[in-house]
């Protein structure tokens, strides 16, 4: 403050005392200073702000000067709330003026976080940032920003202001906001960065390489960046997920191409472990982005290449042609395992469009179906003795018996499959053994190219054998340990490892049902020149034949006297439909057989014209079947028994008494021996108990069993009643249960009461 101002200073404080020690005759009281104060405010003539306390008046520009003084007294910020307590004003007022100062001076002031903040306070922040810059080359504005409690838009839009007046260039960092740098800094990173790159010869994580410098992640990839737009550094960052991520350089990608490269010449294939052993993590994509990738197949441990596919085409090709097998792992390098193969192989397969006249075993292995027929003739070839003698000691005719009992008791429980067997035999051929015998025929197996298909193939074929033998193999003639002694003995097998065994046994499972339904058409060949030759002349033909058509003729007079004890008409005619099918099938089919045994002892004109009566007759008889009227089905059976020269006697009732007896026993004998099917317990049980009650005969499949048990409870006691109905609800139970351990359940309630069923049918008598 100069002298002259001070000398003002003193002559105002000189007036000021005079004045108040001057008496005047006219003075304002306090409240008439106030009332006028209210008034001129009142009448907008001035503007004046009151201090808190109340005793004083602030006009707004008097306050202004005060704020800035304050402010300036501060360091140049203050807290709006802290520069109202200071000028006693209302928070409300101080607020309002410092936002009408920002308003008016813009450019000096600034109001951030309620805070006045002017720019002598921005300018000092500014030296300390720049002199942090000039010290380290970089500083962070977060950091500023929570250094000096201020935004982070502060601070960076002081260094974009105050940038072009600084004696260096001020860079930011791309990759993280905050970061801001000088060139100096910059290029001393890049030299540390481009220098640890070029000594790197194998991949490196990134994360090792920042650790190892001790740099800033983001600062490492801006650098990078740079560095790499510059093409300063010999590689390149692979597998990048955020700031992960490895560096590959250059030498040992080459060095990773000249190895497959060498690896694929020397073997002409690519083996993916040993590439996951050099560092190549993805086998695959890597291969297919080399320039021979398409020629190659990818299969789940290696990609093969054209030259072993050749090999192996060549040696398919030769095996198909020559008629004998092939395992094509035998063509593959030993880092193959069996689902190369069968990719291979399939591969193969279709590119040639084969698709028949051989099978796959083990899904590697191809055997031509000329090799298999070559060793099928060969084993058929050795059992001429062994059929004879199974037949001349009588075991052959035993198994035919039995077997045709079981066929007809699989028929008494299942019509359906009667039904299947007549359309089978009206289709031509003939099936097991005996008179009434059909040929078997060897169906082609059709293959289907993929593993998938083939494995629900060979599922399937494996199903259709068990099924098969099953259903046909009334003996077992061939067995397996023969066709594999005789497998074993060919020539192609004598060398074969022991991992062929495999092959061989898929082989004897394959040639098993094949042989033995061969084997079964000759033994009936032979066996049907036997028993012709043993019975002789017609006569004794034709005399068995009359027996077993009277007899069948016998059972339907009792079946048909069973059926109409029913009440009910719909019973009958279901009952009835179901005996002239099943019995009139069984007619049918002896009629048919005789006629073909008398073509022999008849001249052809004669047979012709015979013939033509028995078919005629049997066309009327089956046409009777569909009709379930009895009287239409002996009107037919007059007619059939007339073309075959059968004259049927009266009925004997001594003789049927004796017939139901042999019929009980029968059924007796069958109940007995029968020990894990239920459902047939039940069935023979409820036609024993029906013979007993009503002296006649019912012929029933196991649909029926519940009309049976209906009519059976009005002649039963309810003790009786009760065990067998019980026993026909487990049945039905076990039939519908889907769960294993309630089936177990069931079939353990239902072997329980099996003795106590049998023990009720075979004691039971009338009352």
């Amino acid at each position: 403050m100069s002298s002259n101002d001070w000398n003002e200073v003193k002559l105002l404080a000189a007036d000021f005392q005079r004045i108040q020690l001057t008496t005047s005759s006219q003075r304002l009281g306090e409240r008439n200073c106030v009332e006028i104060v209210a008034k001129l405010i009142s009448t907008k003539l001035l503007d004046v702000v009151f201090t808190t306390d109340g005793k004083e008046y602030v006009t707004p520009k008097h306050l202004t000067k005060e704020l800035k003084d304050e402010a300036y007294v501060q360091g140049g910020r203050i807290n709006i709330l802290d520069a109202a307590r200071a000028l006693k004003v209302d928070p409300d007022v101080a607020s309002n003026l410092c936002e009408k100062l920002v308003k008016d001076e813009p450019d000096d002031y600034c109001i951030v976080h309620g805070q006045l903040i002017g720019l002598n306070y921005l300018n000092q922040i500014a030296e300390d940032i720049f002199d942090k810059l000039e010290q380290n080359g970089h500083i962070n504005s977060l950091k500023i920003s929570q250094q000096f409690d201020l935004p982070v838009d502060i601070i960076d839009s002081i260094l974009e202001k105050r940038n072009k007046n600084l004696g260096f260039n001020l860079h930011k960092n791309k990759n993280n906001p905050y970061l801001y740098y000088t060139d100096s800094y910059f290029n001393s990173i890049k030299r540390i960065v481009r220098g640890a790159l070029l000594a790197i010869t194998r991949p490196v994580l990134c994360t090792a390489i920042i650790n190892q410098c001790s740099l800033d992640e983001k600062e490492f990839f801006t650098v990078f960046e740079n560095l790499l737009a510059e093409k300063q550094i010999p590689g390149m960052l692979t597998d990048r997920i955020g700031n992960s991520c490895t560096y590959v350089p250059n030498i040992h990608t080459k060095n990773l191409h000249n190895w497959v490269m060498n690896f694929y010449t020397n073997n002409n294939y690519l083996d993916y472990e040993a590439m996951n052993s050099v560092g190549i993590t993805d086998p695959i994509s890597y291969i297919s982005r080399m320039q021979f990738g398409k020629e190659l197949i990818a299969l789940t441990t290696c990609s093969i290449g054209p030259k072993i596919l050749d090999d192996i085409s060549v040696a398919l090709e030769e095996c198909i042609s020559s008629g004998t097998w092939i395992d094509i792992m035998d063509f593959v390098p030993v880092v193959f395992d069996s689902k190369d193969g069968v990719l291979v192989l399939e591969y193969l397969l279709k590119k040639k469009k084969l698709s028949k006249g051989f099978q796959i075993f083990d899904g590697t292995a191809l055997v031509t179906d000329k090799f298999l027929e070559l060793q099928s003739e060969r084993i058929i070839n050795t059992l001429d003795n062994k059929v004879k003698k199974i037949i001349e000691s009588g075991e052959y005719a035993n198994a035919l018996i039995n077997w045709k009992i079981q066929q007809k008791l699989v028929e008494d429980k299942n019509p359906e499959l009667s039904r299947k067997e007549e359309r089978k035999k009206k289709t031509g051929g003939k099936h097991g053994g005996g008179t009434q015998g059909r040929e078997t025929k060897i169906k082609a197996v059709k293959k289907k190219y993929g593993q998938k298909s083939k494995q629900r193939d060979s599922d399937s074929d494996e199903q259709e054998n068990k099924v098969t033998a099953s259903e046909q193999f009334m003996i077992e003639i061939v067995n397996s340990d023969e066709i594999k002694e005789n497998l074993e003995n060919e020539e192609t097998f004598k060398d074969v490892d022991e991992e062929k065994n495999s092959l061989i046994e898929n082989i004897v499972s394959y040639l098993y049902p094949i042989l033995n339904k061969e084997a079964l058409k000759r033994s009936q060949e032979i066996y049907d020149q036997l028993m012709a030759n043993r019975m002789g002349d017609r006569r004794k033909v034709h005399q068995d034949f009359r027996d077993k058509l009277l007899l069948l003729l016998s059972d339907l007079h009792l079946y048909v006297k069973g059926i109409q004890k029913f009440d009910s008409a719909e019973t009958q005619g279901q009952l009835m439909s179901f005996l002239l099918k099943s019995v009139g099938g069984e007619i049918i089919e002896i009629v048919k057989c005789y006629v073909t045994q008398n073509k022999e002892h008849n001249s052809e004109s004669k047979s012709n014209q015979y013939d033509k009566q028995v078919e005629d007759a049997i066309e009327k008889l089956q046409k009777s079947l569909t009709s379930k009227l009895i009287d239409e089905f002996y009107e037919a059976i007059d007619e059939l028994l007339s073309s075959v020269d059968i004259v049927q006697k009266k009925h004997d009732r001594k003789k049927e008494r004796e017939h139901l007896q042999n019929n009980r026993q029968l059924l007796l004998k069958w109940l007995s021996e029968i020990e894990d099917d239920s459902a047939q317990v039940l069935l023979i049980a409820t036609q024993i108990l029906f013979q007993s009650i009503t002296q006649t005969m019912i012929k029933v499949s196991g649909k029926f069993v519940s009309v049976l048990l209906g009519f059976l409870q009005k002649h039963i006691s309810d003790q009786d009643f009760s065990v067998l109905q019980n026993y026909h609800d487990l049945v039905v139970q076990i039939l519908k249960a889907d769960d294993p351990e309630e089936k177990n359940n069931i079939k353990s309630k239902l072997e329980e009461t099996t003795c106590n069923v049998k023990n009720l049918v075979i004691n039971f008598k009338k009352s």
